[in-house]
């Protein structure tokens, strides 16, 4: 480890837009790593507020001074000499924020899942012993972008305290690789949840479910983020409570342009995003209402497991809705149909969604139990 790892102003590979707004007067300042492309060994750099701008001076492995600190110390009693005529000043360090955190924070056991996105463990925060769950998001030889795509995520995350979404406990950066450490829901995912239990789940756990994911979502639109990746996978379970998760598609915008030539979640997008490329409030409760139809099929199934994924996008955007399920009560099926209405002005709002469910609860309280 590098000893600059425990200097409080030292932020590791964090991105320069971060750096910018942590850095508010002139003279503020921290040292970061810059990712060379094709090198292994990153660049130390101290950057510097200066005149409404961010100054970023290279720190030489030869340098003058025996640690960083060192040099850091001196310069803020001595002025740092530019080009022309100006003077750099560090005068108040940048220490690093709540949600920075150092490998040295944590203790990674075991591996407990992966795909796509990258490789998720479970581990503990040392500094309280509790259990979570750390993200390292895979970027072979593309360790900006591995880095770019965490940070979008840990942006969102950090925003966000409800008891329906994964709490964020922080981001690591100090070194590769780049892990996002959240709580560790030991309880899986509802899929899997759906796919050991069949009938052994009762409907009044899946109404209980459903009702919860829309609390997670109305919190979510609430605070003017768009989830665009709603479904039972997405959904973890600790106990009895149900919790939000993967924010790796979530933006914090009441409106997000995608790019359609990339993959998709196509049996859970909603039609006009494939004509206007633009993600809404109104197209996570489409997947909400997909999430609905998981939540009923037993035993459960993928959507349109019968069709390719051109032809759901072909037959969706035409018209076609999944059959509803044999075991989903009529006053579910109204919501579901609802939320897939072709007019994305017609679908509920999240908040509609939560006050009609928990109205089924309330009504049907004498047979409803809790997850077991």
């Amino acid at each position: 480890m590098f000893k600059e790892n425990l200097l409080p102003y030292f932020h590791g590979a964090l991105l320069d837009e971060d750096v910018d707004k942590l850095l508010e007067l002139d003279g503020d300042f921290l040292i970061q790593t810059k990712i060379e492309p094709g090198k292994k060994k990153k660049k130390l750099v101290l950057a510097v507020k200066h005149s409404q701008r961010t100054i970023r001076i290279p720190i030489s492995k030869g340098h003058s001074f025996p640690t960083i600190r060192a040099l850091v110390t001196y310069h803020q009693d001595h002025r740092i000499e530019m080009y022309g005529a100006d003077m750099l000043f560090l005068k108040r360090p940048i220490n690093k924020g709540r949600f920075q955190l150092n490998h040295s924070d944590i203790k990674i056991i075991k591996k407990i899942g992966f795909g796509a996105y990258g490789t998720v463990y479970k581990g503990i925060l040392l500094k309280n012993l509790c259990p979570v769950a750390i993200k390292r998001i895979d970027c072979t030889d593309k360790s900006e972008q591995g880095l770019i795509d965490l940070m979008k995520e840990a942006r969102v995350m950090q925003l966000y305290d409800h008891v329906n979404v994964v709490k964020f406990y922080g981001f690591i950066v100090d070194r590769e690789p780049f892990l996002l450490v959240m709580e560790y829901c030991k309880d899986g995912s509802v899929e899997d949840k759906l796919r050991e239990y069949g009938r052994r789940l009762s409907i009044s756990s899946r109404v209980d479910i459903a009702c919860q994911v829309s609390r997670g979502l109305e919190y979510l639109h609430q605070k003017g983020c768009i989830h665009r990746d709603i479904a039972t996978r997405n959904c973890l379970l600790h106990g009895t409570v149900v919790k939000l998760a993967d924010f790796g598609m979530c933006r914090a915008t009441l409106v997000y342009k995608i790019d359609l030539s990339k993959p998709q979640n196509v049996r859970w997008l909603a039609p006009e995003v494939w004509r206007s490329g633009e993600t809404r409030f109104c197209t996570d409760i489409f997947a909400f209402g997909i999430t609905l139809w998981e939540l009923f099929t037993i035993p459960y199934t993928h959507p349109y497991s019968f069709w390719k994924a051109y032809k759901v996008k072909e037959r969706v955007m035409a018209g076609y809705r999944l059959r509803s399920p044999d075991d989903m009560p009529e006053s579910i099926i109204t919501l579901m149909r609802r939320c897939w209405d072709q007019d994305p002005s017609k679908r509920p709002s999240a908040k509609e969604t939560r006050e009609y469910l928990e109205d089924i609860i309330r009504v049907n309280y004498e047979l409803f139990i809790f997850i077991s």
